[in-house]
């Protein structure tokens, strides 16, 4: 049954989230820290849309002393990874979304059935891009799903928009704009997140920048590069880069994704101290000398390739 309206109000008020549209034109310059803080990222989904063993479709945990804050992307196979992870959907502070193809959104009505067992009262704010005669807006998106009319799942109208109060909290579904500036999204205490937009072909896509205590991540999603030139980082700590294509690729896969050395180009640019490399697809699997070789003429910092489960620390708690 739900929880208590009472209950709701609580958490409500207990949360600020700022939601802007206006353009960030100065460097973005870490000015939180939290110095006895536990940071970290989880890998949930490190494949692409193949059938790969072994390997979910794009899925992200940034953790926060022990609580998953933000899960970025829910591509096919990241329910049964966010189980093995141990999150708990209630401590969830946002929802990102890169685009709304298969491999980033699949299993998002499966994370919302499964949290109908769990004990979240405070609504979710989804985040995702603007849409077009290709892809839903993230407004669109939802409301495909959980309409209570008319979506495919809307027997989970509940925590859409219904207000009968059967489901505890609500999803909050929050357009970015069309907008070649940085923008700011999201803002609570130790947490601010930034969305990019980037090209990712004709389909809609946002890059993001996520601020938790000072640390900074970068996650591509899928893109061809464009939109980071017009990006400005004085430095971030993790870039998450996805992996999808190798540098001979073919003129359609590169007008979609990132090669190795627009990934190294990149990570110079934005000053990164580390880059994951994820989305990892049969074409580049068994290439990552190759990979790396690329990468490192024009970057000379870290490089790990992501695996499913996968954890890598930014502030370890002393």
């Amino acid at each position: 049954m739900s929880k208590t309206i009472l209950s709701k109000i609580k958490c409500v008020l207990l949360i600020s989230i700022c939601v802007i549209n206006s353009s960030c034109a100065e460097t973005i310059t870490n000015t939180n820290s939290c110095s006895d803080a536990s940071v970290k990222i989880q890998v949930l989904g490190s494949g692409g849309p193949e059938l790969t063993i072994n390997r979910a479709s794009s899925a992200y945990l940034i953790w926060l002393n022990n609580k998953a804050v933000i899960l970025m992307d829910t591509g096919g196979g990241s329910t049964l990874r966010y189980g093995d992870s141990e999150a708990d959907w209630k401590d969830l502070k946002a929802v990102l979304f890169s685009h709304y193809h298969a491999d980033h959104s699949s299993d998002f009505p499966s994370l919302v059935k499964a949290s109908w067992f769990g004990e979240r009262v405070e609504d979710l704010s989804v985040f995702g891009p603007y849409g077009n005669d290709i892809m839903p807006s993230t407004k669109e998106f939802l409301s495909a799903l959980f309409d209570q009319k008319k979506g495919a799942y809307k027997y989970l109208s509940d925590f859409y928009q219904n207000k009968d109060e059967v489901a505890d909290y609500r999803l909050q579904a929050i357009d970015i704009k069309n907008d070649n500036k940085t923008q700011l999204i999201y803002s609570s205490g130790d947490i601010q997140i930034h969305a990019q937009q980037v090209q990712h072909g004709p389909i809609p896509a946002m890059a993001y920048l996520i601020n938790i205590c000072g640390k900074t991540i970068v996650y591509s999603g899928d893109t061809n590069g464009r939109g980071f030139e017009n990006l400005s980082l004085d430095h971030t700590d993790i870039f998450i880069a996805h992996n999808a294509i190798p540098e001979n690729a073919g003129p359609i896969a590169k007008s979609l994704h990132m090669t190795p050395s627009q990934i190294g180009q990149i990570a110079k640019q934005i000053k990164a101290k580390k880059i994951i490399l994820s989305h990892r697809m049969n074409r580049t699997l068994g290439k990552e000398k190759q990979t790396i070789a690329f990468i490192k003429k024009h970057y000379q910092g870290a490089i790990e390739f992501a695996n499913d489960l996968d954890v890598f620390y930014l502030h370890e708690k002393r």
